[in-house]
């Protein structure tokens, strides 16, 4: 693929406010909103629209949400722009298998069959999807993957698949798991690519499991950007901000004065063995959660201004990636902490700009990967 075929790679997107579609067991598919699926209304179930009966909904139900989805096309596959998002500043790298063997050494760690534990983990197909489902993938990196505090890379894929390489219709991936695939698999079914319903990011649309050999070139920019932060708003939450640092002056004033009492003697305190004098211990233990309580009304607040074309279960898992960067970066105050959250919120709000700007980053030719 040359540069007037990347130059004309087609994008995507149906942003971060989507709703969800679920399977019952009628066959048919029935669709949901995103505050429902949020609340989990009704106890998590929903009424088929086709037959009436009763669906416990969630991840394990979920379907295609546009059954007409541009994906399916053997032919669009190879036009879109796919993206992908890493903390490998040189993905897809083939010096990997060499790296993840040198790190196991070095954490001396030492797998029962430590070949076939190599091979699984340096051999699987690599995944790529729409921009949300990247960048969705990264909130869920950090928070579920010791990723809090880690610099990811946003990458731009071109792909070239030759015909019939790539399987018909969809692997569901609630039945036959995408996750692990392996490029063994791929040999076995003499396929360069597995086209998948994406259950995990992005839920309800079309990804790519693939072999390294199909992407053409890639173009990487590190995330977030500061120059595509969203606006600062003055005097936005100066109260909470002023409540917020009077309690945790308050804590960690209650907590020097428990930290105060020998370690022995402190500790039989929590336990109720030992009087706790004028309620040291459970006046720091009231103080914290209340400071805890004061951060995630800030946080909830922040979702409201920074991130209006979200969806809640979408503002959700960003306040938790957001919670993983505060704890992998636990001195940030709450001006800085804003103020990256202003940055990351970008990704979300400002998703053309930041398309925009991967798309004229320089491209890397697949003989350099």
């Amino acid at each position: 693929m040359g540069n007037r075929e990347r130059s004309a790679l087609v994008e995507r997107s149906d942003g971060f406010n989507y709703g969800y579609a679920m399977n019952c067991t009628c066959g048919r598919v029935s669709v949901l909103s995103a505050e429902d699926y949020y609340v989990e209304a009704d106890g998590a179930h929903m009424k088929c629209a086709h037959c009436g009966a009763s669906i416990h909904f969630g991840v394990a139900v979920a379907a295609l949400r546009n059954q007409d989805d541009p994906a399916l096309d053997d032919e669009a596959v190879t036009r879109f722009a796919w993206y992908h998002t890493s903390t490998e500043p040189d993905w897809p790298s083939s010096d990997y298998a060499r790296r993840f063997i040198e790190d196991l050494e070095q954490n001396d760690h030492r797998p029962v069959n430590r070949d076939h534990y190599v091979s699984m983990h340096t051999t699987k197909a690599l995944h790529l999807g729409t921009y949300e489902t990247a960048v969705e993938n990264m909130l869920r990196r950090m928070h579920d993957e010791h990723d809090g505090g880690s610099q990811f890379y946003l990458y731009r894929v071109a792909i070239d698949l030759r015909p019939g390489r790539i399987n018909p219709g969809y692997r569901d991936e609630n039945h036959d798991g995408a996750a692990q695939l392996s490029i063994s698999e791929l040999d076995r079914d003499s396929l360069d690519a597995v086209r998948y319903l994406n259950v995990h990011e992005g839920t309800g649309v079309l990804s790519l499991a693939i072999r390294p050999e199909v992407i053409t070139a890639v173009q990487r920019m590190p995330i977030p950007l500061p120059e595509l932060a969203l606006p600062p708003m003055p005097g936005f939450l100066d109260r909470e901000i002023t409540a917020l640092a009077h309690a945790q002056d308050e804590m960690e004033a209650a907590q020097a004065r428990v930290e105060s009492v020998p370690h022995g003697r402190r500790r039989m305190m929590y336990f109720g063995v030992y009087d706790d004098p004028d309620g040291l211990a459970k006046k720091a233990g009231d103080l914290e959660h209340r400071y805890i309580d004061l951060w995630n009304q800030l946080e909830d607040q922040l979702a409201e201004a920074c991130l209006p074309s979200a969806s809640r279960p979408i503002r959700r898992d960003f306040n938790e990636a957001m919670g993983s960067w505060k704890s992998a970066n636990p001195s940030v105050n709450s001006a800085t902490f804003i103020s990256r959250y202003r940055t990351m919120a970008a990704l979300l709000e400002n998703s053309s700009e930041v398309i925009s700007e991967v798309a004229h980053q320089p491209w890397r030719d697949s003989r350099s990967l």
